[in-house]
């Protein structure tokens, strides 16, 4: 049975005993470079004779939580924004949501809305969609084939905001929706 193989410039290998070979000190770098990979056959090595599907990489549940913590700091964020502006003006709630009374947007309130929904905004089209994007990549494990089942899911998802919202969405949310399918195309031709 053969244990190792050592290299040499010559087309014949000399072959030596696996005990040689772990018994041996290399001394300098010329001994090296001479050295070869050791073949070890008392393994048997199993092949397939076709293809076969590659393993499903695990979901990466470190980055799920981290998008769900982040994507939760952001609606914290949005949610005291609201109800720091329904407390100044001693509104209710409840009256606003029914209709029965009305709320006034201040400029405070109006400048850190738009800051928050800018380009560079933590609800702005950019951070958002790459929010959704890299939540799509870690549960699905990075696995491209289950594209399709991700951007259905995504679909589905507009489309529940958009029946919450009255039937439409907002201009932002469908630039949202527009980047994220395009980052999901560019995704899957990578």
């Amino acid at each position: 049975m053969i244990n190792s193989i050592k290299g040499s410039p010559a087309v014949n290998q000399n072959y030596e005993a696996k005990e040689k070979h772990d018994n041996r000190q290399v001394e300098n770098t010329k001994a090296k470079e001479d050295q070869a990979v050791i073949l070890d056959l008392s393994k048997p090595v199993k092949k397939s004779a076709g293809y076969s599907k590659p393993a499903a990489r695990k979901i990466d549940v470190d980055e799920i939580d981290r998008l769900w913590k982040e994507s939760q700091k952001s609606y914290e964020t949005l949610r005291k924004l609201v109800e720091k502006l329904i407390s100044k003006q001693g509104k209710k709630l409840e009256d606003l949501l029914e209709g029965k009374d009305v709320l006034l947007v201040d400029e405070e309130t109006r400048a850190a809305a738009a800051q928050a929904v800018s380009e560079d905004g933590e609800l702005g089209v950019k951070a958002v969609s790459e929010r959704i994007v890299a939540f799509a990549k870690a549960v699905s494990g990075d696995d491209k084939s289950r594209i399709g089942e991700l951007k259905n899911a995504i679909i589905q998802g507009f489309k529940e905001a958009e029946k919450a919202l009255g039937g439409t969405l907002p201009d932002i949310s469908q630039r949202t929706y527009d980047e994220v399918m395009k980052k999901l195309d560019e995704w899957s031709e990578e």
